[in-house]
């Protein structure tokens, strides 16, 4: 019984505690606060364009929603112009940087929804698509959980869109983003706090017992 109890104890110290990585939403400004229709958001950057386009790389794309499922409270369809257009038809990628600096690459987990018009993807550092869109799928949202191919300190989410047609836009929403810190935290943890008091009852018990004897002992 008292070993069963002390590899419990000692479960909950070495427990593993995840925190919450920072990303971005499409259509927020820099306070992630969604921008008016037509105003140009921040964070996510044109990375790749087709080759002619307008579009400058490193741009932020504009919020525009002609047609789409709908936007929320904290996410909103985005296009290359304010407009909803594009410079030519073709793939067109977007960026997201992930910092995972004081975090475990390896543990890190990213989920949420996104849409895309028409067909396209979403990956991490150039890996595999995570998740992928049909060319007239942008009815509802698609779903994605990224969980490998993260790198210490900085990440780098891709978007990718192929436009087969003007409007073109697209749409990210997170719904957990986390991974675990290298560092230990700054205040005990509940396991720490836990191994404490039982030390100190485990303490006081011997101190009773050996009193207990000496009372015995005496008489």
């Amino acid at each position: 019984m008292r070993t069963g109890f002390i590899l419990i104890v000692l479960s909950m110290q070495t427990a593993v505690w995840a925190a919450n990585l920072t990303v971005h939403n499409t259509g927020v400004n820099s306070s992630n606060v969604l921008v008016a229709a037509g105003g140009q958001a921040s964070f996510w950057t044109l990375s790749a364009k087709p080759s002619g386009a307008v579009e400058t790389l490193g741009s932020n794309p504009f919020r525009f929603n002609c047609c789409y499922f709908a936007d929320t409270s904290n996410a909103a369809w985005v296009a290359p112009q304010a407009s909803g257009n594009a410079g030519l038809n073709g793939i067109y990628i977007y960026d997201l940087v992930v910092d995972l600096t004081g975090f475990d690459p390896t543990t890190a987990s990213i989920s949420g929804t996104f849409g895309t018009d028409n067909d396209g993807s979403i990956s991490v550092n150039s890996n595999a698509p995570a998740a992928t869109t049909c060319f007239a799928c942008f009815g509802s949202p698609t779903a994605f959980t990224i969980s490998s191919g993260f790198v210490a300190g900085l990440n780098t989410i891709h978007l990718s869109v192929n436009n087969g047609g003007d409007p073109t836009a697209f749409f990210v929403s997170f719904t957990s983003a986390t991974a675990t810190p290298t560092a230990p935290p700054a205040t005990p943890i509940p396991g720490t706090l836990l191994l404490s008091m039982i030390g100190i009852l485990g303490l006081g018990l011997y101190m009773w017992r050996r009193s207990a004897r000496m009372v015995l002992t005496s008489k």
